[in-house]
């Protein structure tokens, strides 16, 4: 109460709460599995700050998921330390509902979303591929090394893969030439086929763009028609559009807008508009912070219920593990192993 209070929150905001509540519930489970399982309250004054460090650095907050070590996180998905993590999945949830979900952006979200695609496809994600596409025809000579060293076959495998996956958008029948982008098949007339393609496909986001600009700079003049309502537009953007917040959830601040990681280009800017899932299998939900949606089981879900699930299941997990014993037992067969050990190598 005196932090929505404080920070001007609507105290019937129920996201939040939820969130919040969410996370107590597991704080209850961790803390009364430690207490039960060690009898001295030193061991257990010394184990809090142990658990809750790594939630905070490990949040998402104090250190970017993307600044990890490249042996421990990677450029797609959070790292699987993080992964562990409660204050992870509640970070994100609120995060990502406070920019999507509030009464301002609610109204411009799918515009916005169809805009920043559109955007990072134009700027970023094709003239990735016409580099790609450039290089491989320079590389004439090579069109018919099959051997695995060959440099252009990576950058053949990407276009491939890629153009597959636009396909899927704009239809199959576009390139029909696609199953040629490979060692042995690609020749000048493969090419140009590509090309013009890629051309293509910089038109139609053009023309998505200026669709979706126009539409949502419509709506904006319908709402501000008046001086009642250019009044209420002015306090709605004042109350609800927090500058920092857009600028973790774009990831604005990062120079990184795309890399290339196994085979595939992943998308690093404008993650809170992102909706072309990939995954390796029905239960793969894995995907980079702030996306709006996780794909799970064959179907997506908002972010905010999937992430306050997650934490339930920790949540029941932990329950599990308090009900039958779990960490008491292991802690006490720990000490009796090593307990045995000493006295075994005294003898």
């Amino acid at each position: 109460l005196v932090g929505d209070l404080i920070l001007e929150i609507p105290l019937g905001e129920m996201r939040y709460w939820l969130i919040l509540y969410s996370c107590s519930c597991f704080a209850n489970m961790l803390g009364l599995n430690i207490s039960s399982s060690f009898d001295s309250a030193v061991t257990i004054y010394i184990l809090i700050p142990i658990l809750i460090i790594p939630q905070l650095l490990l949040s998402g907050i104090v250190i970017n998921f993307d600044k990890f070590n490249p042996k421990v996180g990677t450029p797609k998905g959070v790292p699987l330390m993080g992964e562990l993590m409660a204050s992870r999945w509640a970070f994100e949830a609120y995060m990502v509902t406070q920019f999507k979900d509030n009464p301002f952006e609610k109204q411009f979200y799918e515009y916005d979303q169809t805009m920043s695609i559109a955007k990072y496809k134009r700027v970023y994600y094709i003239p990735e591929l016409e580099s790609k596409l450039a290089y491989a025809v320079s590389q004439r000579q090579r069109w018919r090394d099959k051997n695995d060293t060959n440099p252009i076959k990576p950058s053949l495998a990407i276009l491939k893969s890629e153009i597959e996956n636009e396909l899927r958008t704009v239809g199959k029948d576009k390139l029909p030439e696609v199953d040629r982008l490979e060692i042995g098949r690609f020749d000048s007339t493969v090419y140009v086929k590509t090309f013009d393609f890629l051309s293509a496909l910089k038109n139609f986001y053009k023309t998505r763009l200026t669709k979706a600009s126009d539409a949502k700079e419509a709506l904006i003049s319908q709402l501000t028609i008046t001086p009642e309502g250019k009044v209420e537009y002015e306090n709605m953007r004042i109350s609800y559009q927090n500058k920092a917040v857009i600028n973790w959830v774009e990831n604005a601040n990062d120079e990184t807008r795309i890399v290339e990681w196994k085979g595939e280009l992943v998308q690093k800017v404008y993650p809170v508009y992102f909706k072309d899932h990939r995954p390796t299998n029905l239960l793969d939900f894995r995907g980079n912070f702030y996306i709006p949606t996780k794909y799970f089981a064959g179907r997506t879900f908002d972010t905010l219920y999937f992430n306050v699930s997650m934490i339930w299941v920790m949540t029941l997990f932990l329950y599990g593990t308090l009900y039958f014993d779990v960490l008491k037992r292991a802690v006490r067969r720990t000490g009796s192993y090593l307990k045995y050990r000493k006295r075994n190598l005294q003898a």
